[in-house]
Formats: structure tokens, C-alpha cells, sequence
């Protein structure tokens, strides 16, 4: 018998042949065959659809223990090609055959991707590379869209004397009933969940300080424009206009977020405190205290809490000795604007991440005479070369649906994605050499991440500790912006500081741009220390390589954090809002 390699197939024929095996093992629940068509290292990373949760298994052996562990119960079947297949490249891997998928299991309809590692010249069998498998809809609770939308015709003799606006303001108002959940933060995570919440029909409340939605942007220093670019920043349902810029203005931002939630039908309360929220074991139900515009408190009775305070947390303030008596102004780089008077006045930014840099380059703008301190070393990369770490979403840009490039994006588990992040890191570094040279040679302290992955890792981990560079390290370089780094403040003065290494400097505004504490302190500070060690630690990756107790069910039955960059949000937004959703059905336990 003559073998024909598989070379001679087309990416579609290799795809279809691997659906066959893969539909055939989950039909007779072998799930060992199942599990021996990836590749060693190969990633089964599923996003609900088989778990309820965000986890990825590596490796034959633990793919077969989950899918023993959770394939029966969610009946995933029929696995099957969604389009066409095409051929790509995985980095330094090689060669594949990667296709969009669809399946369903027994209360869901699901869509995926798989990449298979093809190996020209062989007769071997591809193995799987990445297999992602998500949950997009409820069967019986089906969302909006252009085929399924609402058809009440809202004709006033049919409804009374109340018209759609009548209706909108006693919606928002909750004079008569308590929302089922309760978000905390009307940034983009708190806007995005909200929206999806609201196409599930989730009877949701979005409560913050501010007094306009989009003041978390609005309020920010003046020249404030977002470092990656406007193919990445999508909300959900509603893209951004084709005639706006790459890098989009804070303003412009704060502007089309509050137009967001006033055509998603959002129902946000600002300038409202969240004060204080106990869980009721027994009624499944929360206690929340909240402080309104006129001072009064109410009490509401939701099923869920969302924080979506945003992944910084709690301000971190250093302890400096003789503080008490510096007679300048101190503020955190979170409470820093344009409003602060810098003009012909010393500026002190303690601090070289991003917030540090864009403070710095914004005083600098302004009048002040600016030093930064840096304490230790951190990435930097340009603002062009950042860009190939999403080139991917520009490539799409008005090609495909943002929601199939996300699926894409989220097909790459996070371990994956740190080794493939080592030789794109080192080819940014090597493309921005001379600017890293000519900072290094002003005495700006450089690393390339604990593994040599760059930035991108270092915002998984930790949400800080780079800097993409959109002007600052040129002023830096040309010494506009003044340098310390590698020392500390030994003292504060009235009237400026004495650092570590002897020397001094009058200092008239002091910018602790020192970071935030973790998210668990956020946790402890709205609710309580139990609380905070229930939930346990909240961002950077933990047991599988998946994020902590993001976007996820946690330790405190009812209680989720959402936040993150405006990827992160639009892409796991919607995974949040259908396992809050299963659990007001009844579809699955809240105690996890």
C-alpha cells in the first residue's frame, strides 16, 4: 500500500481529518486517543465550555485527567470546521494548519481554534499544538443580535402613557427593586461586563465616585493619549468609528465611553461611594451600603458583586522619613492631573514605570523643571515596536470580526505565549538598540524581564515595571528630564529631599508615582480581611498559567474582579457575564 504524506494535503484536508479523530475519541469517551492527538507540549486551554472555568491543560497526560474530569458532564460533541482552514507559522515552532471551530455540549454552543504543528517531508499524523474551546451562548438563553432582536413595538395605547425615555429613567432609578448583580467601577472593565450582562438580560447596577462616566480618563493629565493602538481597544458590540486615530486621545476616550453606556442602555450611578457589602450565606444574597450624590445612604440586596475597581488597587505610600515636614505638594501619580500647578517648579517623580514617564514628560510639557528617581531597573521598548506584540490584531484591522481575531488572541495560553515572547522581545530590543544605548548612557537602569520576555510578560505578572516609550526617553536622553537612578530618598526636607548617595534637591511638588498595593488590600479595604484571604491573591499567573481569581468564579461565593487592559476586557467580559448568568439560572452551584 502506497502512504501519501500528508504534505500533499491541503491545511483544510489536515484540519478535517483531525476533527474526525478528535469527534470519534469524545463520541466513545476514549479520551486517551483523544489526548494522543497533541503534541507533547501541546495546550487544551478551554474557556467555560468544559470546565466552567478558565483552565488549560499541557500535555497529553493532563489533557486526558480533564477531559475524564469534565467531559462527561458537559457533553462537548460535534466538533466541527467553521470557515476555511489556512496555513500559518507558530514562532519558532513551525509550520501549521489552524481554522476557526464550532462545537456545542449540553446547555451551550461553543466556538474554538485549533493550530496544528505540520511537518513537511513526514508521514506522521499532525498533532495539535493549541486547542481552545469557549462557551459563546446559553441555549436557552440566546442574546440580541441582527437576526434576534426585541420587537416590542413600544406603541403608547398598547403600554400606557410611558415611552421608552419614561422607561429608561424609572429602569435606572431602582425605586422598586434591587439589581441582581452590582459592579463597583465604571471603567472599561465595570462597562464592558455591564454591557454583556445586559444582553443576557442580568438586571445590573454600575456605581462609581466619579461624577461623569469616562472621568477615569477624562481627569487624567492633559496630554494623556492610550500607548497601544485603537485595533486592540474595541468595545464590545460597538467598534470604534473608522476616522479616529491610532492612538486615541484620553478625552475623545472618556467621551465615547459615557456615549457607550448611554446606547447600551447602561444603568450607572455616579458619584455614588460603595461603603460597605456582607455576603448572607444562607439567603445567597449581599448587603451592600452605598452613599449617594445627597449624602443618604441605600441599601441594596444583589446576588453578585463585581470589583472592577481597575487592577491597581489600593495606592502604595511609601514611608519617608520627614515627611510630616515638607511644605511642597505630595500626591500618588493615581490623583495626579493637569490641574497641579508645575510651572517653573522642581518636580520630583519617584518612580520609572509608565505612570512615572508619562507624569514626568507631562510637567516637563508644562513648565516644571522634572528629575526622575529610579529606584531599579525596568523595560523599555518604542511605541513602534511595542505594536508587534498585537501586530496580529492591526493585520485584522477590517478584515476579520474583532471577535475572531480575540478568539485567536485567546487561543495562545499564557505559557505559550512567554516562550514566544522571548525572540520577539530580543528582536524589539535589538530594533531599539541606539535608544536603549543612549539611555543607558545617561545612567537609566535597563532589564528585559526576569526571563527575557519583555514588557508583555511583565504586564501579565505584575501590571507594571515597563515603560512604552511615546516621547519621555528622548527628554530623558537629552537630559530635559533629569536622572537619578539607583539610589533612594534618605530624607525629606521642607523644602526638597536628600537622597541616598549625599545629595540634594529642592523639590516644590512630589509625584509618588510608587505603584498600588495587590488587589487582595482592594478587597480588604471594601469588604474585609476574611473576605481578602477567601478570595486569595488577585492577578499574575498562578497554578496552569492562568490568571488569579480574574474574571473567574472565587473564593467568596457572588463575588468577581474584573479589570485589566481593554483587550482583556472585551475578550473575558463575556465569560464572566455567562457564569454569572448560569448561576442565576441555576445551571450551575455558586458555591465552586
Amino acid at each position: 500500500m502506497i502512504v501519501e504524506p500528508l504534505v500533499a494535503y491541503t491545511a483544510q484536508q489536515v484540519v478535517e481529518r483531525w476533527l474526525v479523530q478528535l469527534n470519534a475519541g469524545l463520541e466513545r469517551r476514549d479520551y486517551r486517543q483523544v489526548a494522543s492527538l497533541f503534541a507533547v507540549n501541546g495546550y487544551w486551554r478551554d474557556l467555560l465550555a468544559l470546565t466552567w472555568d478558565i483552565r488549560t491543560a499541557q500535555g497529553p497526560r493532563a489533557i486526558e485527567a480533564m477531559l475524564a474530569e469534565f467531559c462527561e458532564s458537559s457533553g462537548l460533541r460535534h466538533v466541527s470546521l467553521e470557515g476555511q482552514a489556512a496555513t500559518g507559522a507558530l514562532g519558532e515552532f513551525g509550520p501549521t494548519a489552524e481554522a476557526l471551530v464550532r462545537f456545542e455540549t449540553d446547555i451551550a454552543s461553543g466556538r474554538g481554534h485549533v493550530r496544528l504543528l505540520t511537518m513537511p517531508d513526514s508521514e506522521a499524523e499532525p498533532r495539535a499544538v493549541t486547542f481552545l474551546t469557549t462557551m459563546q451562548d446559553l441555549k436557552d438563553f440566546p442574546q440580541p443580535s441582527l437576526r434576534n432582536r426585541h420587537r416590542e413595538a413600544m406603541r403608547l395605547p398598547e403600554h400606557g402613557t410611558a415611552n421608552w425615555l419614561d422607561k429608561r429613567i424609572a429602569e435606572q432609578s431602582y425605586a422598586d427593586r434591587d439589581p441582581q448583580v452590582l459592579i463597583v467601577g465604571a471603567g472599561q472593565a465595570g462597562l464592558t461586563l455591564a454591557a454583556r450582562l445586559r444582553q443576557l438580560d442580568v438586571d445590573t447596577l454600575v456605581v462609581d465616585r466619579i461624577e461623569r462616566v469616562g472621568d477615569n480618563w477624562r481627569n487624567r493629565y492633559h496630554s494623556l493619549t492610550l500607548h497601544n493602538e485603537i485595533c486592540t481597544n474595541h468595545l464590545p458590540y460597538i467598534p470604534f468609528p473608522e476616522n479616529w486615530p491610532v492612538f486615541i486621545p484620553k478625552d475623545k476616550l472618556a467621551n465615547w465611553m459615557e456615549s457607550y453606556a448611554d446606547s447600551m442602555e447602561l444603568n450607572v450611578w455616579t458619584g455614588t461611594t460603595f461603603l460597605s457589602g456582607e455576603y448572607d450565606e444562607a439567603a445567597r444574597l449581599w448587603t451592600v451600603h452605598l452613599r449617594r450624590p445627597d449624602g443618604s445612604t441605600r441599601i441594596m440586596r444583589p446576588s453578585h458583586v463585581v470589583m472592577a475597581i481597575g487592577v491597581s488597587g489600593v495606592p502604595r505610600i511609601p514611608k519617608l522619613q520627614g515627611m510630616a515636614s515638607f511644605q511642597g505638594r505630595v500626591v500618588h501619580s493615581s490623583r495626579h492631573n493637569s490641574d497641579i500647578d508645575v510651572a517653573e517648579k522642581s518636580v520630583l517623580v519617584v518612580g520609572s514605570g509608565t505612570s512615572a514617564h508619562d507624569i514626568a514628560q507631562d510637567a516637563y510639557l508644562r513648565g516644571g523643571s522634572v528629575t526622575m528617581l529610579q529606584r531599579s531597573s525596568i523595560t523599555v521598548v518604542s511605541i513602534d515596536q511595542s505594536a508587534r506584540a498585537y501586530d496580529f490584531y492591526r493585520k485584522n484591522e477590517g478584515i476579520r470580526p474583532i471577535e475572531d481575531t480575540d478568539l485567536l488572541s485567546a487561543s495562545i495560553p499564557y505559557d505559550l505565549l512567554r516562550q514566544l515572547h522571548g525572540p520577539l522581545s530580543r528582536a524589539m530590543a535589538e530594533a531599539d538598540k541606539p535608544l536603549l544605548e543612549s539611555l543607558e548612557k545617561v545612567g537609566f537602569l535597563l532589564d528585559n524581564g526576569e526571563d527575557d520576555t519583555g514588557f508583555f510578560l511583565k504586564l501579565v505578572r505584575y501590571h507594571g515595571g515597563y515603560y512604552i516609550d511615546v516621547g519621555a526617553s528622548d527628554l530623558i536622553v537629552d537630559r530635559k528630564i533629569a536622572l537619578k537612578s539607583g539610589i533612594e530618598i534618605e530624607r525629606v526636607r521642607e523644602r526638597g529631599v536628600t537622597f541616598t548617595d549625599g545629595t540634594t534637591l529642592d523639590v516644590d511638588v512630589l509625584v509618588l508615582a510608587t505603584g498600588y498595593e495587590p488587589l487582595q488590600t482592594a478587597v480588604a479595604a471594601l469588604f474585609d480581611e476574611d473576605m481578602a484571604k477567601r478570595v486569595g491573591t488577585i492577578w499574575g499567573l498562578g497554578p496552569g498559567n492562568e490568571m488569579r481569581n480574574m474574571w473567574v468564579r472565587t473564593g467568596q461565593p457572588g463575588f468577581f474582579v474584573a479589570g485589566g487592559p481593554f483587550t482583556m476586557c472585551r475578550i473575558y467580559s463575556r465569560y464572566t457575564a455567562l457564569l454569572i448568568k448560569a448561576e442565576l439560572e441555576g445551571l450551575i452551584m455558586r458555591d465552586r
